[in-house]
């Protein structure tokens, strides 16, 4: 695993600022990340895509990474990791919920300190209030979180009839039809990597039932696993000493993020990858967990299982309009993909509801469907959409 000296000195700025709420302290730390920050990161945003292992893994924190440090009356308020790119100020940090008046006074910060920046980049953030800086802000990604009631059985009861009355049935089931079914739970350290690499495969073979081709290659499954056994936790159905469904989360603190879910494809009838997930959910409550992070991907078992979407924006902050025209490249790149994001989803929402539209509405979602039949059943049987 890659590691990173952990630092606190060696500030390149330290400014102090104040305001009506109190004194505001920031300390800009280059190259280097203080030790006090991991737990802050954790605390402030609580998220996978925000913390420490997450970056130390998947981005590799050597040299040229950079910690902003805002403190309020000696609270943190923000703690950004980022990145000098040439004219780019890339922030790390991802699917983190700010108030804009601590994304602008970074901002503020940034172009102060790097006068030849003229954008302050987030990959996804949620920024809560109005920015005085020119700026673009466009969806990005969601998360579907569950937010964890105290027991278990709370958790059941709060499901919908429907939904509890399968998980009763198929739970049943898989009893009678399984009697040496197994599930286990693993932490961190013990987590077996063999169990890791079965889900994926699971995983890959689900995704080939659909024609698509799983994203998670050698490369990321070894990222994945040093993640999880960093700070994670694996369950795993066991049927004859066999995985046959699992599901892989990392965590941070009380919040567990969910990577992935799957099940032999040879066990559809049993409905054994909705009940490894709810399982899971119920282990992570019984351990104090406080939330659920689904992860993107809006997948209607998500929901079903009380899932609430929150959406997070690409944003990028100008030093001023005449550097956003002079990123003029940038800023139409930037909109293109926002827009394109956005009437995607739009135009999805339409295919599964083409009962709200008129004519034109009901011949996009038979494109829409059509497209869907073709790249999951190939050309055979996609005419049937036009019937």
């Amino acid at each position: 695993m890659a590691s990173v000296a952990l630092q606190t000195t060696a500030t390149r700025h330290d400014s102090r600022r104040h305001m009506e709420t109190g004194q505001i302290t920031i300390a800009l730390y280059e190259n280097s990340i203080p030790s006090f920050v991991e737990p802050e990161l954790d605390t402030l945003y609580g998220h996978v895509f925000s913390s420490l292992p997450q970056f130390r893994v998947y981005d590799g924190l050597g040299d040229g990474v950079h910690t902003y440090v805002a403190q309020n009356g000696g609270r943190t308020a923000a703690a950004l990791l980022f990145r000098v790119q040439g004219k780019r100020v890339q922030v790390l940090n991802e699917q983190i919920t700010m108030d804009a008046a601590e994304v602008e006074r970074f901002a503020r910060h940034a172009f102060d300190t790097y006068p030849d920046a003229g954008m302050v980049c987030f990959h996804a953030i949620r920024a809560v209030g109005r920015l005085g800086l020119p700026h673009q802000h466009f969806y990005r990604t969601e998360d579907i979180v569950l937010t964890l009631p105290p027991t278990p059985e709370d958790y059941l009861a709060a499901l919908g009839k429907a939904t509890r009355k399968n998980f009763k049935y198929h739970g049943n089931r898989l009893k009678r039809n399984f009697p040496s079914l197994q599930f286990k739970v693993y932490e961190d350290g013990d987590i077996p990597v063999s169990h890791v690499r079965d889900i994926i495969e699971l995983n890959r073979a689900r995704m080939a039932t659909k024609n698509k081709e799983s994203e998670i290659d050698a490369a990321e499954t070894d990222r994945l696993t040093r993640l999880v056994k960093e700070s994670g936790l694996v369950s795993a159905m066991i049927l004859d000493g066999r995985v046959v469904a699992g599901t892989v989360c990392s965590r941070v603190g009380a919040n567990y993020f969910m990577h992935i879910n799957a099940h032999d494809p040879a066990y559809d009838d049993a409905r054994m990858g909705k009940l490894c997930c709810y399982m899971t959910i119920c282990d992570c409550i019984e351990r104090g967990g406080k939330e659920f992070h689904f992860m993107w991907g809006r997948f209607e078992y998500k929901y079903l299982l009380l899932g609430v979407q929150q959406d997070f924006d690409e944003l990028i902050v100008y030093r001023s309009r005449a550097h956003m025209l002079a990123n003029a490249p940038t800023a139409l790149r930037t909109a293109f993909h926002g827009y394109s994001r956005t009437w995607k989803f739009r135009l999805l929402d339409i295919a599964d509801r083409p009962e709200q539209g008129g004519a034109g509405t009901r011949a996009v979602a038979r494109l829409l469907n059509l497209a869907r039949d073709i790249k999951q059943s190939g050309l055979r049987g996609a005419a049937s959409s036009f019937k």
